[in-house]
């Protein structure tokens, strides 16, 4: 049995308390425990920070900051509800613990269930796992897509997760498998809100081979402290994401574009959008990823962002996968995913490593 340290003592007891009597026998029986680690180190040739301030973003004196360790908690209180949550700490975060998200799960009927609680944000192809650096070709999920900077910067198309609930249906046709995910509730970021959260996300899974989604949705922008942006205060937050990804034959493919807007301000209304394909060739995966970035095309603030990524994977031990990644940034306007304050002159270079394993 594995060793359960006391934050999570603390949450599973919480568990135990809405289950009452159904978890107070046989709860080993109930609980499943499992993690996933990531050790990267990136290092670009410019001074100015890449996806992220200083000592979080990758500049020329390296950085760490994508190195994460997390621990899922899962909790059948019987056999109709069960309680999910991940644990996680990241050295973005100074190694702070907090919880990515925890909810329980009611199943209505085999093919519906309702959750509540805070809940992962079921926009993006790999959102639901972007952590999981083992469960992904990439060291880090595209940034085109994934960054979660905050507005104005980024692309403000996918979060970690929202507070809420979402009623999930899951249906099968011959070899398709068919989902459907409305959801609603809010997000809290770093000095706004976004309230009145509703959205809609479809997927649709091929035998296991090819899985195609679409999402969309739309919010309020609440509480903006920061007095520069004042003027989305009210503002209507809509997304929309779509995507393929497939595994045949050794081939692997991801493609997903993601448009988003707020209200008339032009500023903020960006279109991103990633490709990726690989081979596999036994334990090593070599693999291509093209990613652009646009945001405020016909303001006064304009960014233009283009990134090659030539990268490897090398399953050498059950488990336990190691990575490396050359990538070359071009931003042809503005600043793109660069610090604000400045823009390197022509195309920066970022070398990446990253060591990843799940438990």
């Amino acid at each position: 049995m594995k060793r359960i340290n006391a934050p999570i003592a603390a949450l599973l007891i919480g568990s135990a308390t809405a289950g009452g009597q159904a978890v107070a026998a046989g709860w080993t029986d109930r609980i499943s425990i499992g993690g996933f680690a990531s050790t990267n180190y990136s290092r670009t040739d410019s001074e100015t920070p890449f996806n992220g301030p200083e000592n979080i973003g990758h500049d020329d004196k390296g950085s760490w900051a994508g190195t994460r360790v997390g621990l899922n908690v899962n909790a059948a209180i019987n056999k109709r509800f069960r309680f999910a949550s991940q644990l996680y700490s990241s050295k973005a975060e100074d190694f702070a613990l907090h919880v990515n998200w925890a909810f329980g799960d009611l199943i209505l009927t085999d093919e519906l269930s309702l959750r509540t609680g805070k809940i992962k944000f079921p926009v993006g192809l790999v959102n639901e796992y972007v952590d999981v650096g083992y469960a992904m070709p990439w060291i880090k999920a595209p940034v085109a897509i994934y960054s979660e900077l905050g507005a104005p910067n980024g692309p403000q198309i996918t979060r970690e997760s929202y507070t809420g609930a979402s009623l999930l249906g899951n249906f099968s046709a011959g070899d398709w498998t068919l989902g459907a995910d409305l959801f609603g509730g809010e997000i809290a970021l770093e000095g706004s809100n976004v309230r009145e959260l509703g959205g809609l996300s479809l997927t649709a899974d091929w035998d296991d081979v090819a899985l195609f989604q679409i999402s969309t949705y739309q919010g309020t922008m609440r509480g903006i402290d920061d007095p520069a942006m004042s003027a989305m205060e009210g503002v209507k937050h809509s997304g929309l994401q779509y995507g393929v990804k497939a595994d045949w034959n050794d081939i692997i493919l991801y493609a997903e574009r993601g448009d988003i807007s707020m209200g008339d301000l032009d500023l903020m209304k960006a279109t991103s959008w990633y490709t990726t394909v690989g081979y596999r060739v036994g334990k090593l995966l070599p693999h291509l990823t093209y990613q652009s970035y646009e945001q405020g095309k016909g303001s006064l603030q304009e960014d233009q962002q283009r990134i090659a990524t030539l990268g490897l994977r090398w399953d050498f031990m059950p488990g336990i996968a190691f990575k490396a990644e050359l990538s070359q940034i071009k931003t042809d306007k503005g600043v793109g995913l660069f610090l604000p304050t400045s823009t390197p002159a022509g195309s920066v270079n970022m070398i990446s490593f990253g060591l990843d394993t799940v438990f």
